[in-house]
């Protein structure tokens, strides 16, 4: 039993005095207390989110936990790795004249070096359903939870 719960019609008949206790009145009184326990239902509903808010951090767990919470519940397949450390690799320096040049070869996407500032990337596999209105979703819990100053990139496998 915790304090937030509270039966309004019980404490309605608690409140009345015996010689009060009619239908009519208790209907009546009832009707009265319907938007207080309305409000305190959206309360109840709020208390909820918020401990929800604030059980869950930064962390590559927690922000795992909350991913999966929302999007794939049963399989929990979405998780975090760290972001990859892929150094440059030049075949010579532009300053160099050479008789050939190769043009850009490009062996990696530009987020994939050590350079770049992705901290951590997100996988969400294609199985999970996600549409472009989740994405944003997904982009504002991750927004939400994460370290400030992190940066993140979201990658489909």
């Amino acid at each position: 039993m915790s304090m937030f719960d509270i039966d309004f019609s019980k404490l309605i008949l608690w409140l009345l005095p015996h010689f009060l206790r009619r239908r009519r009145l208790f209907s009546f009184i009832s009707a009265l207390c319907f938007p207080v326990a309305k409000l305190f239902d959206e309360f109840i509903l709020f208390r909820f989110e918020t401990i929800y808010k604030l059980d869950h951090t930064g962390q590559v767990f927690s922000l795992e936990n909350v991913l999966n919470d929302r999007f794939d519940t049963i399989s929990r397949r979405i998780f975090i790795t760290d972001a990859y450390t892929k150094q440059r690799k030049y075949i010579y320096a532009r300053v160099e004249v050479k008789p050939k040049f190769l043009g850009f070869i490009y062996l990696h996407n530009r987020a994939d070096y050590a350079d770049t500032g992705v901290d951590f990337i997100v996988w969400i596999p294609d199985a999970v359903y996600i549409s472009e209105e989740d994405m944003y979703e997904v982009r504002a819990l991750l927004n939400y939870y994460k370290l400030a100053g992190k940066r993140y990139k979201i990658y489909r496998s």
